[in-house]
């Protein structure tokens, strides 16, 4: 009977321990040479502990823009957004930054990303252990 308890106790903590992990295949769409992010609008992200501000983005379809994941948390976070970075087109210079579905952002840094949204609805969360149960979650928007 000791052995059956453990087990059942077990196997949800794994699994959510796997789910907090995880990391995603993304190979983004590289956008056009010519696409002018120059003049693309900036929008910030303001990642804190276990919350994103704005907790829903919204963005224009195919309308470059640059967002900066500013993280203002002692600790670091990171923004998930497979799908939404899988549709979009990103910058050849933000492509590397975007390969696992992920932007990481460490404790106090900004990163940046140019890219241009491809219409729909997408999930955001930090996978790091424990943060989406926490409350870490998000959408974007990109109408």
């Amino acid at each position: 009977m000791t052995h059956a308890v453990f087990r059942l106790a077990f196997i949800p903590a794994a699994l959510l321990m796997a789910s907090c992990a995880t990391t995603y295949d993304v190979d983004p769409r590289i956008a056009p040479a010519a696409t002018d992010f120059a003049s693309a609008p900036r929008v910030e992200v303001r990642l804190d502990s276990f919350s994103f501000e704005p907790r829903t983005l919204g963005l224009q379809d195919g309308q470059p823009v640059t967002l900066a994941f500013t993280n203002v948390s002692d600790g670091g976070h990171n923004f998930a957004a497979p799908g939404f970075f899988q549709a979009a087109q990103v910058a050849q210079s933000s492509a590397p930054i975007v390969a696992n579905g992920a932007i990481e952002v460490g404790a106090g840094d900004t990163v940046e990303i140019q890219l241009i949204p491809s219409r729909g609805g997408y999930d955001v969360d930090c996978t790091h252990t424990g943060h989406t149960l926490l409350g870490m979650t998000g959408s974007i928007v990109v109408r």
